[in-house]
């Protein structure tokens, strides 16, 4: 190793970066400096790093092993990092890690470096011995800087502690001056409520009795006119039965009625319907006869006679139908006003009959009026195709004659 390496060797920034803890307040702190291993193992640490640094100096570039010195460096890291921890958390543990550290390995490799302590100069003890001097006179000062403040922050106390008392005394003197006002309210509170209650109690009764009289004098006279309002609702029952017993015939007999008029409206369109027809019919027949009337009668015009003929059948078949539709709707007309008439007379007729045989006629006529089949609109054709077929071959026949 040269000289010049030796002397900018990086071992040395990390001697200097160790002992630059010493001058920090932290491990002059009372919690290090009461604790006998946790100062003793702060100032092994130090006094470590001191050796080292006063061994660098003394010992040759010559002498120095550069191995050890590359493991010296390696092995200062750890120390320097549990310090800075320390300063971080506060946490003792780290300088005792520190302690350790150094002891196991830095101690052993103190032999790079061949000076030995006997050989140390008297300044490098000296310096030991200051540092040890100025680390307690640190803590001292600290201490009494601690003290000083917990003095005034005591007085400070005392001090709000006295307050606090004249003031406790005016409260307790206050609120039992209070206690004796609200004693003596609540005493005349309860005095007259109790008046009051009398009071109340007095006049509550004399309502009570005053509603009870007049409750009776109102329950005797709406008694008697209950009674009267009965009489007169049950004679009102009485003339409402007959009322809704002839509105019932009335409803139901005007249903009737009504389905008369209607089927009677229809018959009568249905009857002028095949009146129409009919005419239509005879007139086409009647204009056939005039034009052929006097003219013979040959082969030539059979055939016109023959179609205009068949076009007057044909006109006057719906005839038939519409003559059974008008016949239909004028025999429902006529069974819907005989239902009216009977419906309506039910009520006078049976009048003054005894119950019992009202009943028994109304039961009768329920069977005649209810329940009763509805007769079947069969179709039938108005005339016979096979009858129609005869009449045509017996009319071709007699043409050809």
């Amino acid at each position: 190793m040269t000289f010049s390496a030796y002397k900018d060797h990086p071992i040395r920034a990390l001697v200097a970066q160790l002992l630059d803890f010493q001058g920090r307040e932290e491990f002059a702190d009372p919690a290090v400096a009461d604790n006998e291993t946790t100062a003793f193992a702060r100032d092994k640490v130090f006094a470590i790093a001191r050796l080292v640094s006063a061994l660098l100096e003394q010992t040759p570039a010559t002498l120095a092993s550069t191995a050890a010195l590359s493991n010296l460096q390696a092995n200062l890291q750890a120390p320097i990092n549990e310090l800075s921890a320390y300063v971080s958390n506060k946490n003792v543990g780290h300088i005792t890690n520190a302690a350790a550290q150094c002891e196991q390995n830095i101690l052993p490799l103190l032999w790079g470096l061949p000076q030995q302590i006997p050989g140390l100069t008297e300044p490098s003890f000296s310096a030991l011995v200051k540092m040890q001097a100025d680390g307690a006179l640190q803590t001292m000062q600290l201490l009494v800087k601690q003290r000083d403040a917990l003095a005034t922050s005591l007085a400070d106390a005392q001090a709000n502690a006295a307050a606090l008392s004249v003031r406790l005394d005016s409260l307790q003197e206050t609120t039992v001056r209070d206690r004796a006002e609200a004693a003596a309210a609540v005493a005349n509170l309860q005095k007259a409520f109790a008046e009051k209650e009398v009071e109340r109690t007095t006049l509550f009764d004399a309502a009570i009795l005053a509603y009870k009289l007049d409750y009776d004098a109102l329950r005797v006279d709406l008694s008697s006119k209950a009674v009267l309002a009965l009489g007169d609702l049950e004679d009102q029952r009485g003339k409402a039965a007959r009322i809704v017993q002839v509105v019932g015939n009335i409803g139901v007999t005007g249903n009737y009625q009504q389905i008369a008029n209607s089927e009677a409206s229809e018959a009568n369109f249905w009857r002028w319907a095949t009146v129409a027809i009919f005419g239509a019919g005879i007139s086409v027949a009647a204009a056939t006869f005039i034009k052929f009337w006097n003219q013979p009668f040959s082969a030539e015009n059979t055939w016109s006679v023959v179609i205009r003929l068949l076009y007057a059948i044909a006109i006057t078949a719906p005839a038939w139908y519409t003559a059974r539709e008008s016949a239909r709707h004028r025999t429902n007309s006529d069974r819907a006003r005989q239902t009216e008439l009977e419906l309506a007379s039910i009520g006078p007729f049976i009048e003054l009959m005894p119950e019992g045989k009202k009943v028994e006629i109304r039961e009768s006529l329920t069977k005649n009026y209810f329940g009763r089949p509805v007769e079947a609109h069969n179709v039938q054709s108005p005339m016979d195709i096979g009858n129609i077929k005869d009449l045509v071959v017996e009319l071709v026949k007699a043409i050809k004659k």
